[in-house]
């Protein structure tokens, strides 16, 4: 564990004996932006009753801010889900001054409790974008720049082709999904498009440095390093559609969970030896399979549209860096959509070993995206009407609206597709601003009884959701200036940097001084003693949800030293036996670029408002 439960330990010392450890107070660890909602969380497992809190300066221990439940400042509100007797909310969002502070609350009869340091100031969020980069060049497969050297070299051999199956192809390159080395078409491009929706869309991008090259290693090359980053996603995407009509949707399998170890001289054996070549899977449309599990393929859509949303944008990114580069891009773009609008239907990745696998069942999510994006460029005004005709058919991302969903089965989990056409102008903006809208009232009223306001499913990669959720807020906001999720995209923030049950911040080495994951699965940590900066863990599970996972981790009490926080509906372990709530992702990683990037702006905006002055 790090500072936070240093910190709590100095506190406890101020109650009396026997009270230590049963009531705690959760804050953003990253700080606030002065302009911002701001929002601690105090839990207890104890029927407590304080009268109020109050905000003081870290330095002079001065008192700058003070709330009781009188004024409203204060409120209960149910924390029984998450195993605790009593919570309440601690609004502060009127102390705007920057500076250092802590929250203390004295509880009547057992002492005074303090809450850890948080900054409030314009630079919270400065380089976080870029921080995040930093697991994704990590990630990087073919040429690893994090261990300078070549992986994976023998990549690959097509599978399940009709005609072209044991075929050795090129399709080196791209990022490693996750502590796996398995490599799939639905998160990679997935990804590549996030982070050109995070360049495209932030409207100051200078906060995209440039300090590495292209290849991921030290040294500027003149491109912001969120686009190096993104060449790399678009160029192994290219390899993944080396023709018209042929397409790839992964490479390796579950053979490749034989235990941690580097990518270099990877030892997992598909049929060609240890670090031989491993498995492509071509996309036919139909169930997959090399076992006895098949998946539920039923069309090529759902990753052709992918190909062609990704192509797309990557042209426009890159039409006046690399005109050449761009050029190849946009002739790829359209054959893959009507290879979508051709076969319509979802494909899911395959497994091997066990019967777990991306379950993506819907497409039409996809293929909006796609149409929307041409007509975002401007190529034509009949992309709105078949962007629009996809839009209708999903108006809310299911697991929005269900608060449930199996483990990828609706993917993305934010239909930026949407947010396009509600940006347009057209007379189809107003209706598709009004979709977003319902997904965050679903999200809203799952959420309103609950003490950290979370309506978010906790299922495998909740953090994941959780980023989709606050981009949709802050996109719902920019479009309407609708205040109504506004807290509610603060209180999700907040949950992703330690206002949360655990009181941990769910990005890997974030903030500098703050409690985050420090055993975290991944083989870099084990292996090396490596950690993974900027790596967005997958989070906390509901319990119901582990249990299929309970004969590789545990669910009893005592696990870890998260075991008081881990009494209610959900668990998260900092162990790296736990690749279900404690591993890193790189789609995760790549999707919050968009949301840090706005964070950073947002600093420099309200500084240029008179927000400054640090102590």
């Amino acid at each position: 564990m790090k500072c936070f439960f240093t910190t709590i330990l100095t506190c406890t010392l101020l109650f009396t004996p026997g009270m230590a450890g049963a009531t705690w107070i959760r804050i953003n660890q990253a700080g606030y932006l002065p302009d911002d909602i701001k929002t601690a969380v105090l839990i207890s497992q104890r029927d407590i009753a304080p009268k109020g809190f109050r905000i003081v300066d870290n330095r002079t221990g001065t008192v700058v801010y003070s709330g009781t439940v009188a004024n409203g400042k204060m409120k209960e509100a149910h924390a029984d889900h998450w195993g605790m007797v009593k919570g309440y909310r601690l609004s502060f969002t009127g102390l705007q001054k920057p500076g250092g502070y802590f929250v203390e609350v004295d509880l009547p009869g057992e002492g005074t409790l303090q809450s850890p340091p948080f900054r409030i100031g314009t630079e919270i969020w400065e380089g976080m974008a870029d921080f995040l980069l930093r697991y994704m060049r990590q990630q990087r497969c073919g040429d690893n720049p994090f261990l300078d050297t070549l992986c994976h070299q023998n990549d690959g051999y097509i599978v399940l082709h009709p005609e072209r199956s044991g075929e050795k192809i090129d399709v080196r390159g791209g990022w490693h999904d996750a502590t796996d080395y398995l490599q799939y078409l639905p998160t990679s491009a997935n990804a590549t498009f996030q982070m050109m929706f995070a360049y495209t869309q932030t409207e100051d991008k200078s906060v995209f440095g440039d300090k590495y090259d292209a290849c991921g290693r030290p040294g500027a090359n003149g491109i912001p390093d969120i686009l190096d980053e993104v060449r790399w996603g678009l160029e192994w995407l290219l390899k993944m559609n080396p023709e018209d009509r042929v397409m790839f949707n992964q490479i390796a399998d579950d053979r490749d969970h034989v235990g941690f170890r580097l990518p270099v001289g990877d030892s997992a054996d598909y049929g060609w030896g240890p670090n031989g070549g491993r498995p492509v899977y071509f996309i036919t449309g139909r169930p997959q399979g090399l076992g006895d599990y098949l998946n539920r393929t039923t069309g090529v859509a759902s990753s052709a549209g992918k190909f062609a949303s990704a192509f797309a944008m990557g042209a426009e990114v890159f039409k006046k860096i690399d005109p050449e580069f761009a050029a190849l891009l946009v002739s790829k773009a359209l054959p893959a959509y009507k290879f979508a609008e051709e076969f319509p239907g979802n494909t899911q990745t395959c497994c091997v070993t066990s019967p777990y696998f991306y379950e993506e069942d819907n497409y039409v999510d996809d293929v909006e995206l796609a149409a929307a994006v041409f007509h975002h460029l401007g190529q034509g005004e009949h992309w709105l009407e078949r962007a629009d005709y996809w839009g209708r058919l999903e108006e809310v991302t299911p697991w929005m609206e269900l608060g449930r969903a199996r483990h990828y089965q609706y993917y993305p989990f934010i239909n930026l597709g949407h947010y396009y056409l509600a940006l347009s102008g057209t007379h189809v903006a107003e209706k598709y601003t009004d979709f977003m809208r319902k997904g965050l009232e679903h999200i809203r009223k799952r959420g309103e009884d609950c003490v950290f306001l979370n309506g978010v499913p906790l299922i495998w990669c909740s953090n994941n959701l959780l980023t989709a959720a606050i981009t949709q807020a802050d996109l719902y906001y920019r479009l309407t200036g609708d205040t109504t999720y506004r807290e509610m995209e603060a209180s999700l923030r907040d949950w992703l940097f330690g206002c949360n049950p655990w009181g941990i911040s769910m990005v890997i080495d974030f903030p500098k001084d703050g409690n985050y994951p420090l055993q975290h699965h991944t083989s870099y940590l084990a292996v090396l003693g490596k950690s993974s900066p900027g790596g967005l863990i997958d989070g906390p599970q509901w319990k119901e949800r582990l249990e299929e996972h309970s004969q590789y981790i545990s669910l009893a009490d005592g696990a870890d030293s998260y075991t008081d926080f881990n009494k209610g509906v959900a668990l998260y372990h900092d162990r790296d036996w736990d690749y279900a709530t404690n591993e890193p992702t790189m789609d995760g990683t790549a999707a919050l670029t968009y949301y840090m990037a706005t964070r950073e702006v947002e600093g420099r905006k309200q500084k240029s408002y008179g927000f400054d002055g640090l102590p």
